[in-house]
């Protein structure tokens, strides 16, 4: 039974790969996927599809719920005042426009500063994506091209490499190793600087097959209406470029040096949009609707692949793969990474699989490896497999930016995927010299 289950596992992660890239939603998906599992785990139908799913579910939306919904009003706020076109404009006079790849990688550091600043990785794309919409149209860089851009800033080494970073994948070793959020710096810089260097190339590479094609910003749009398009910058109808910036600045302000919670920090910003763009509106209370209306594709997508992870892990047949985990031959520190990685994967989280890396095979490795070590290449190793087709931010981000699995996973998976893969296997070096 517990092969029977191995195999009902794997078979459903690649249905749900397959299927998804084909344009099937996650929600239909996510549930007839689970009934895979169920049934070749020899579960209880109902109680598994009420309980576990279900709890799976209903908890990320019990968690996150305020903090999509606070985001897409931000974000329509900045959008539909202008002040996303006039920051849009702004950097455009900074970076010039004969460069696209300048500007690809000016929004990559914007992303970059907002979640090592604390920003969640899920509130980030509503933050940045009114901007980078009037500026991939005015220079016309094909829209999934700012996914890669938005997903190298948002997802690699600001979310597990450089030390000291905010994120929840930084943070979850610390409560099973010991350890502070510098562990291992020279390991994680070191990563971060192979990642950069590595999805700079791949951009620009990708960018030139673009243009080889003929295909700019019109004819790799996707569909505009999840946040729209923002308005034309004309001076003298929006708000000037210090105003623009005032809620980003406020939101992060609060959150960093006030420390606040984010669904208050998120608030905040809101009010000062309010406030400081009342006559930039043309319908406020339309903007504050839309704003509230957006968030419901991205959250139950995202519940639902949750839900989904949540019957994985509760199955016999999980048992028996993270008792594989350990049997892997090589170098501790290898076969540590690779379990992590894989446990990323097949729930389809980083904090997810990772959380249940440090609970089933810290203990073991701990006896043998240094903590700084583990803590640094098990943080970098859940930002690796972890953004599959079925991971919840991979497809929150493609709904809010229009773009299906076809028209955008490619750069994420070699941004967020491959680069980070390629990262890992230096710090393995890496650490295995310094730390061994």
């Amino acid at each position: 039974m517990e092969m029977l289950s191995l195999i009902g596992i794997i078979v459903s992660l690649v249905l749900l790969v397959i299927l998804a890239m084909k344009g099937i939603n996650i929600i239909i998906l996510a549930p007839v996927l689970a009934t895979l599992v169920i049934l070749t785990s020899g579960m209880n139908f109902v109680q598994t599809i009420t309980g576990p799913y279900m709890t799976g579910f209903s908890n990320f939306a019990l968690r996150f719920f305020l903090v999509f919904m606070l985001g897409s009003v931000f974000g329509k706020l900045m959008q539909d005042s202008g002040a996303a076109s006039s920051i849009a404009h702004g950097i455009v006079k900074i970076t010039g426009k004969e460069s696209q790849m300048r500007v690809l990688l000016t929004l990559t550091a914007i992303t970059a500063l907002l979640t090592y600043g604390g920003v969640s990785l899920f509130v980030a794309v509503f933050a940045i994506m009114p901007i980078a919409r009037p500026l991939c149209k005015e220079l016309d860089i094909p829209w999934p091209l700012f996914m890669g851009a938005f997903i190298f800033g948002m997802a690699t080494f600001t979310m597990t490499m450089i030390p000291g970073t905010p994120q929840i994948q930084n943070v979850i070793p610390t409560t099973y190793l010991g350890t502070t959020l510098t562990a291992a710096p020279v390991v994680g810089l070191v990563a971060a600087a192979v990642v950069i260097v590595f999805n700079t190339w791949w951009l620009n590479h990708e960018r030139k097959n673009y243009a080889k094609k003929g295909m700019g910003y019109e004819a790799t749009k996707g569909k505009t209406e999840t946040i729209g398009e923002s308005k034309v910058y004309k001076p003298e109808e929006n708000p000037s470029l210090i105003i623009s910036l005032i809620p980003s600045i406020v939101m992060l302000v609060s959150l960093n040096v006030f420390k606040l919670n984010i669904v208050l920090g998120l608030a905040i910003a809101i009010i000062a949009c309010v406030v400081l763009f009342f006559k930039y509106y043309d319908n406020l209370l339309g903007t504050l609707n839309q704003g509230a209306v957006n968030v419901g594709g991205p959250i139950l997508n995202t519940c639902a692949v949750v839900g989904f992870g949540s019957v994985v892990s509760a199955t016999i047949g999980f048992v028996l793969f993270k008792d594989a985990l350990i049997g892997i031959p090589g170098h501790p520190l290898i076969s540590f990474v690779i379990g992590t990685n894989l446990l990323a994967g097949i729930t389809g989280s980083a904090s997810g699989g990772l959380g249940i890396a440090m609970e089933t095979l810290a203990p073991y490795y701990k006896p043998l490896l240094n903590p700084e070590a583990m803590h640094r290449l098990a943080s970098i190793a859940s930002g690796g497999l972890d953004a599959m087709p079925h991971n919840g931010a991979v497809i929150t981000t493609l709904t809010v930016l229009g773009l299906t699995h076809k028209e955008g996973y490619k750069p994420i998976f070699m941004c967020a995927v491959v680069g980070p893969l390629v990262a890992s296997v230096v710090a393995i070096a890496l650490a295995i010299v310094m730390y061994s």
